[in-house]
């Protein structure tokens, strides 16, 4: 999914980068020359192949101290966290069908054989379809800077915490993660919901579309002006999901690409306010009540927004677009 062009460096000491067939094919002979079972068992042609196979790739690596027996899977699930974040960071400034695209991602993504014969087998027919090709996204100056500048790396070192809200963040990324790579957008529409879900909604008996309209509102902007357009769209999207999920033709017809792009957008930047800010809401509680003082009183101001301005008044921009569509 990834291609880097430079290094993308971690918090943790976890990184993305090339790894270059010299580095491939050094790292094979230190496998055959320092594990006595490479050296003198099959394992020899398959792990020092297997090594080799990582020429010219792009890698994750993830460094942890310990019994590898031991930390394995915790190392492997980090490895698949940060790049899932790293292809949801792209959300602001790639849309849906441009990544899916550069990840090679169709209704049809993999290779099918069929083949025809009659019983006598005189006739016989076969076509393949080929898995499309996969660019993957470009890691270069530009990406790390706006990786950066918007605050994905404090997000990534946040989430490792495994607080409560860091929990809901992971749960609500995979959510996210799935929705983005989700070619059928009334598909993806019920996996958006449901990562805003993950996020922000703390009981049962809480209305989805209120309280997350409301919520989400709140925590990425102090105006006015954006909390109303914010928490208009996000009521339009569960219209819209509600018509899918209900069979509604008259919600379902809310449904648009560029919804399901807004909110996409806005969800993700929930992430970020509500990694930069651990210290205002560090429990779901907290973050609860601060949002009821919003409800009756002033509009906070100690909000940090780690990402420019210009993300969220571009995607506000299109949500009055959207909004404006007669339907």
């Amino acid at each position: 999914m990834l291609s880097a062009k430079k290094t993308l460096h971690f918090s943790d000491a976890s990184q993305i980068r090339y790894f270059s067939a010299n580095e491939a094919n050094e790292l094979a002979e230190q496998v055959r020359k320092r594990n006595v079972f490479a050296r003198h068992s099959w394992e020899n042609h398959f792990y020092v192949q297997r090594s080799r196979e990582l020429a010219d790739h792009t890698v994750i690596e993830v460094f942890r101290p310990g019994d590898p027996r031991a930390i394995a899977d915790q190392a492997e699930k980090v490895a698949r966290s940060i790049e899932r974040l790293t292809v949801l960071s792209s959300t602001l400034a790639v849309d849906r069908n441009q990544l899916q695209r550069r990840l090679g991602i169709t209704e049809q993504s993999r290779t099918e054989i069929n083949f025809i014969a009659d019983h006598s087998f005189r006739f016989l027919r076969s076509r393949a379809k080929p898995e499309p090709s996969s660019q993957g996204i470009d890691i270069d100056n530009r990406f790390g800077n706006r990786f950066i500048k918007c605050g994905f790396d404090r997000l990534a070192e946040y989430i490792q915490t495994r607080s409560e809200i860091a929990n809901r963040l992971t749960l609500s990324q995979e959510w996210l993660f799935d929705s983005r790579t989700e070619p059928r957008l009334s598909a993806s529409v019920v996996k958006t919901a449901i990562a805003l879900e993950s996020l922000l909604i703390f009981s049962e008996s809480e209305s989805l579309a209120q309280t997350l309209s409301e919520r989400a509102a709140f925590i990425l902007s102090s105006s006015p002006a954006r909390r109303q357009l914010i928490s208009r769209i996000i009521k339009r999207f569960y219209d819209a999901r509600s018509g899918v999920v209900h069979g509604s033709q008259k919600k379902a017809k809310k449904l648009t690409p560029l919804l399901v792009e807004i909110v996409d957008r806005l969800a993700i930047m929930l992430h970020l306010v509500l990694a930069a800010n651990a210290s205002m809401w560090p429990s779901t509680d907290s973050l609860r009540e601060w949002c009821e003082l919003e409800r009756w009183g002033e509009p906070s101001t100690k909000v940090k927004i780690p990402f420019p301005d210009l993300y969220l008044r571009n995607t506000v921009q299109m949500s009055q677009q959207e909004l404006d569509q007669k339907l």
